[in-house]
């Protein structure tokens, strides 16, 4: 009896248990704590309503919104990296091909569903798809975060069933590029069209807002598949070359500069030609109420960042990918939180007594002429559960579909080493210690 258990495979949850060590128990652990308080937070703004944040009636969309637009571009951006691959031929970076589709899905996942805590009543949704108003840019990006989360699935699950043959199929990899490219950039392209296409809203109201919107998702989500890449290599074991880091650089810089290049243009516009939004704009330079997000934009997340990838020197400094990768996120972030809370703060009409903000407190006035906002703890924790299903998503897709581990085990069909074996090291190539050593 003892010889036939000792022979007999473990079983799956047996292998699963032996594989899930003290350090990535921890983090699940973390995720499921940062995801069960942004549950009660959800809980308790929907029995108190909205007025649990920071939103009123002049500033009407926050931190739901501008975060749903910026995990949007990190989708749009890691399909477009992981299409490019194919599309143009950039051998390079087709080893992240599966992780740029694996992080597209699980942020526009995320921003789907952060759609929800927004509307406050969260059944009405279902309004936009019974009784669709198709001239409104609204129901056309519902429609295009739909089909993009389906395709982003399947384009997964078909990357990784291609992994397990022995030969794959080349054209049904591109065929999926092929349809994945303009997928997502038409879904940041409708996003943007959200904004772009309200002529009552100056700060908004330009032909500039959908390609600065596609070109910030090619900055942001290349900047955030480079940060999975390189946790991945340091704890997941994924092989990284210097020639694959070298073409994320070349895809953060070139994109970063024709971001800048854009919201330079538009900042340009606006003041010399005097246009209704240059009281808007005027908030946002630096003796504005909203300066901050001026130099988070331009100086952490634009400068410092193009330091690091482009001066030899920066370049040397251990982590500098890294590190310009995660600041390059802070400015994107920062630039969404201008565009949104910025389009707000001025009332399309303004006559005394002032917009009614919905809500009103001993002691201040219950109209105002100029909005404010600032969100709050329900705001804030909300968004960090969101993160940690992100978060989530991305570290079981990657151990389950993308990892050395899990990619042998796919490829060899065989079972994997019994609970009581101990696992054998993960080789790692000259090439990752000699880019370790260089500290890029």
């Amino acid at each position: 009896m003892t010889a036939t258990t000792a022979s007999t495979p473990a079983p799956a949850t047996a292998r699963a248990r032996a594989r899930l060590t003290p350090g990535i128990g921890i983090w699940y652990l973390a995720l499921w704590v940062f995801g069960l308080l942004g549950l009660a937070a959800w809980i308790y703004e929907l029995k108190d309503g909205l007025a649990t944040t920071g939103m009123r009636d002049v500033v009407s969309w926050g931190m739901y919104i501008f975060t749903f637009a910026f995990f949007i571009g990190l989708s749009a951006g890691g399909l477009i990296m992981a299409s490019s691959a194919e599309v143009f031929g950039i051998t390079e970076l087709r080893p992240l091909s599966k992780l740029g589709v694996l992080s597209a899905a699980g942020c526009v996942l995320v921003a789907a569903i952060m759609i929800l805590p927004d509307l406050g009543r969260p059944e009405r949704i279902f309004n936009l798809l019974f009784h669709p108003n198709w001239s409104s840019p609204l129901i056309w990006d519902v429609l295009i975060i739909l089909v993009y989360l389906i395709f982003s699935v399947v384009d997964l699950f078909v990357l990784h069933a291609q992994e397990r043959r022995q030969t794959k199929n080349v054209q049904v990899l591109r065929v999926l590029a092929y349809i994945g490219l303009p997928l997502a950039v038409l879904l940041h392209s409708v996003t943007a069209w959200i904004f772009g296409l309200q002529i009552a809203r100056p700060w908004w109201n330009t032909s500039l807002m959908a390609p600065l919107f596609v070109v910030s998702a090619i900055l942001s989500g290349t900047a955030l598949v480079t940060l999975l890449a390189l946790a991945a290599h340091r704890w997941g074991g994924l092989a990284l070359s210097e020639k694959t880091r070298d073409w994320l650089r070349g895809f953060i810089v070139v994109s970063l500069i024709i971001d800048l290049f854009f919201v330079g243009a538009d900042y340009i516009t606006i003041l010399w030609g005097n246009q209704p939004a240059r009281s808007a704009l005027e908030l946002v330079l630096p003796n504005g109420s909203y300066s901050w997000t001026f130099w988070f934009e331009w100086i952490v997340g634009g400068v410092v960042p193009a330091l690091f990838l482009l001066v030899p020197r920066m370049r040397k400094i251990p982590g500098s990918l890294g590190i310009a990768a995660a600041l390059v996120l802070v400015g994107v972030y920062a630039f969404r939180v201008e565009l949104v809370v910025i389009g707000f703060i001025n009332p399309v009409t303004q006559f005394p007594p002032g917009q009614a903000i919905g809500t009103s407190s001993t002691g201040s006035s219950p109209f105002q002429f100029v909005g404010q906002y600032t969100p709050t703890w329900v705001e804030y924790s909300i968004i960090l559960g969101l993160i940690a299903v992100f978060l989530a998503v991305v570290t079981v897709g990657y151990r389950r579909m993308i990892s050395p581990r899990a990619s042998a085990s796919s490829a060899s069909g065989a079972p994997e080493p019994a609970a009581d074996k101990a696992p054998a090291a993960d080789p790692e190539p000259v090439e990752l210690a000699m880019s370790a050593e260089s500290g890029s």
